[in-house]
């Protein structure tokens, strides 16, 4: 039933506008973001740095922001792994 209504809000003129400008939206936020509108919505509300896709990648959709990590951490130098993770370096003398 919920297709159908979806199928026939397509056709109608007013929703397919809509559709359109949200579409426009996401890609617009997407590209100057990295994350859809809906990412963007959600991770304000969470406080945390939340992303739908990590989902279908079998993790949590939120994390927490890579400033609160790196706060915590508490490290002198900070260096990334080829993971994106960070973890605290140690200084050459």
């Amino acid at each position: 039933m919920r297709i159908l209504i979806l199928f026939v809000c397509l056709f109608l003129s007013g929703c397919a506008s809509t559709f359109s400008a949200i579409s426009t939206a996401d890609v617009i936020s997407t590209f100057i973001t990295g994350k859809s509108s809906t990412d963007n919505v959600v991770s304000v509300v969470a406080n945390k740095d939340c992303a739908v896709f990590r989902l279908f990648k079998g993790e949590a959709i939120c994390i927490k922001t890579q400033i609160d990590i790196l706060m915590e951490m508490d490290c002198d130098i900070y260096s990334w792994d080829m993971q994106d993770k960070p973890y605290c370096r140690q200084q050459n003398n």
